[in-house]
């Protein structure tokens, strides 16, 4: 049965209010990362920095990122939760009202008296020295009203307010639009783009046969028009794009740049255009126009695929002065519209792909669908993890390789007892993310920096590290194993210990607790490489629990990462909001040189390098015979009549040897039990087949 928007309101408030509990966190906290993180998803902010200040007049609960690195705006967030049974309504006024407080805090960040109040340290002056000191590059605010409530309004659009010149746009997420992204079954909201709203419409041709699914259009694009689009829209125009712009420094974006300034009347015939996808667009021919010419007046899920550089320069145009020279600019656009979801995950990405096959291209469409993360489910699903002291029961870390998974398991169980047992065997604090696990590998990669600048860029990092190592381990047929996935949930259960340590700290004052944790955990394993030895992440897996002397080991060295973040000497240049110096490589960098000295008690607990090669080679050949023993087991499984009819495929379809032909007619018979050489050939036959069409 599908959820109504009351189950999801229900089910998400008593999701915060357990989580807060569990978690010793206020449930605006709580509440904050909840829907901030469906945000950042959403691409309506890069990230989201914790940064909590109410007074009168005055409030913001956090921001979206450095305004110079998210496309020259800021974006602040505001917090509106009802810890109310029933959904609450909310009305203009009082989305006004609060919306203007955090208004009031943009124009205090210029008082110097209010700056030298704050609390140097403090996230709320980090935030207001980031709004003085960026605002001359700032062209855009967004001040993002996040609330379980819904939003009792006919029209729900807000006037923009003038702030020092620039007008603040309020962007409402009530419960109803959180409701309406998670039933869509997707990740981010819909882009459509009135095109009326941005220059008009636009010309086209089609260019394909008659297909329901797919069709193609060539198209122009006034350059004004997509100067606005880019404006409005930003990066989220180029999420499927597989190279980022480079702000001009390269030989392309500087001829680009050239033509604009110098000759844009020539843009249309010295550039290569872009290529563009869409789920859909509204149509329609022009009787106005010669021969009642096609055009295009709204484009849904515009993506650029090819072409961001032109995109981008087109749109830096307008703060280099140059908008007018915009008007004489036309661009070519080959449009491809696939309706079909199932059709787009397919084909999106190899139009991405061929349409910059021009230059070497690194692979970073690292989804859900990928083989890391299903190999990372299927372990999860059979793996129990070792009874905990003082219990009998085995449980399951559960990796959710798709948003809402864990839920939806649930959800397809009947009845209370099934549920029951599904929570026994799935603890909620046992389920990972593959956006946790990001930040948790990088962390121990010692990544700090990066793990700081948010979830989304700490994905996309972790996406084009684990690509290329898989790409190298699948040339040697070998892929993550099961001591993979047990070591990688041994650093969740440390990672997320360490959270729990630091808020009860005696030295832990309220902000930057992410950052003090990767910190804290990069600066350990970075001197315990130095030494050649290792965390016994196997001990940690069979006890499930961090050793007293590693928590005391991490708790020293978060009290050394909050003096480094915010009050150590920092290198000329630095920011002085310490959730952007958190960025920074010179932040990590400068942290590595601290000297840290290992407990003893510690130090004792660690492995050498041989050691650590020997659990490693002994975990490599229980992971060998466990492969070797699910591989016959799943062959003998399969039965004649399959073997029947992969025979007839691979005849039919003429991909089979005569030696294999042979071993299939083996196959065929009752009592078929194959010898040891036999099972990975057999394993070869079925894919090969697959890969030619075969359906089981």
């Amino acid at each position: 049965m599908d959820k109504t928007l009351d189950d999801f309101h229900t089910e998400l408030r008593n999701e915060i209010l357990a989580e807060a509990e569990s978690s010793n966190e206020l449930t605006e906290d709580t509440f904050f990362d909840f829907f901030s993180e469906d945000l950042i998803k959403a691409e309506v902010i890069q990230t989201a920095d914790r940064c909590f200040y109410d007074k009168p007049g005055l409030k913001i609960d956090g921001y979206g990122g450095h305004p110079v690195e998210d496309d020259a705006t800021l974006s602040l967030i505001v917090c509106d939760f009802s810890n109310q049974d029933e959904i609450v309504s909310v009305n203009r006024s009082e989305i006004e009202a609060m919306c203007k407080r955090a208004i009031n805090f943009i124009s205090k960040s210029f008082d110097t008296d209010f700056r030298e109040e704050l609390d140097m340290t403090s996230p709320e002056f980090g935030l207001a020295d980031l709004i003085k000191t960026t605002w001359d590059q700032i062209q855009k605010i967004k001040i993002i009203y996040i609330t379980n409530k819904s939003l009792n309004l006919r029209n729900k659009d807000f006037e923009p307010i003038p702030v020092n010149g620039i007008h603040a746009e309020f962007v409402p997420w009530d419960i109803v639009r959180f409701y309406d992204l998670m039933i869509s079954g997707k990740e981010k909201e819909e882009l459509v783009i009135d095109l009326a709203e941005h220059g008009g419409s636009i010309t086209a041709l089609n260019a394909s046969s008659a297909n329901n699914d797919f069709e193609s259009y060539l198209c122009i694009m006034p350059g004004n028009t997509l100067a606005k689009i880019f404006r409005a829209w930003g990066s989220r125009l180029l999420e499927q794009n597989v190279r980022v712009f480079l702000q001009a420094k390269g030989k392309v974006n500087k001829g680009i740049r050239s033509t604009i300034e110098q000759n844009p009347n020539m843009f249309f015939s010295y550039n290569n255009g872009i290529t563009a996808t869409a789920s859909a667009i509204k149509k329609e021919y022009n009787s106005k126009t010669e021969k009642g010419g096609l055009i295009i007046s709204s484009i849904t899920n515009f993506q650029i695929v090819n072409g961001g550089q032109t995109t981008a320069s087109i749109h830096e145009a307008i703060k280099r002065g140059y908008e007018e020279n915009l008007k004489d600019i036309q661009i070519q656009m080959k449009l491809s519209v696939i309706s079909d979801i199932n059709r787009a995950e397919e084909i999106v990405p190899k139009i991405s792909e061929y349409a910059n096959s021009q230059n070497k291209v690194n692979h970073i469409d690292f989804t859900s669908n990928n083989r890391f993360h299903i190999d990372m489910e299927n372990f999860s699903r059979k793996i129990l993890a070792p009874q905990k002291t003082g219990t009998t029961i085995q449980t399951r870390w559960f990796y959710e390789r798709a948003r809402g998974q864990y839920n939806q398991e649930k959800a397809l169980l009947k009845t209370t007892g099934e549920k029951k047992k599904f929570d026994t065997l799935n603890p909620k604090n046992q389920k990972v993310t593959k956006d946790q696990l990001a930040i948790v590998i990088n962390t121990f990669l010692c990544k700090p920096d990066i793990v700081s600048k948010g979830s989304q860029k700490c994905y996309i990092d972790f996406t084009q590290a684990f690509t290329k190592k898989q790409e190298s381990e699948e040339s040697k047929q070998t892929f993550f194993d099961e001591t993979f996935f047990k070591y990688s949930m041994a650093k969740v259960l440390i990672f997320r210990r360490f959270d729990e340590l630091v808020k009860k700290a005696d030295w832990y004052a309220e902000g930057y607790k992410r950052n003090i944790v990767t910190y804290g955990i990069a600066k350990l394993l970075h001197t315990i490489k130095i030494k050649k030895k290792a965390i016994n992440y196997n001990n940690i897996w069979k006890v499930q629990k961090v050793s007293e002397e590693l928590e005391n080991m991490l708790l020293e060295i978060g009290k050394e990462a909050v003096f480094h973040l915010t009050e150590a000497e920092r290198p000329q240049g630095a920011p002085l909001n310490t959730g952007e110096y958190a960025k920074s490589i010179e932040c990590w960098e400068s942290f590595k040189k601290v000297p840290i000295l290992l407990n003893e008690d510690f130090e004792k607990t660690l492995l050498n390098k041989d050691e650590e090669k020997g659990v490693l080679k002994e975990a490599s050949k229980k992971q060998k015979l466990n492969n070797q023993l699910e591989t016959e087991n799943y062959i003998v499984s399969l039965g004649p009549d399959f073997w029947k009819k992969i025979l007839k495929f691979c005849m039919q379809q003429r991909i089979i040897s005569p030696r294999d032909q042979t071993l299939l007619y083996k196959a065929i018979q009752v009592n078929f039990v194959p010898v040891d050489w036999q099972y990975p050939r057999l394993i070869k036959i079925i894919e090969r087949a697959k890969n030619s069409g075969f359906k089981e």
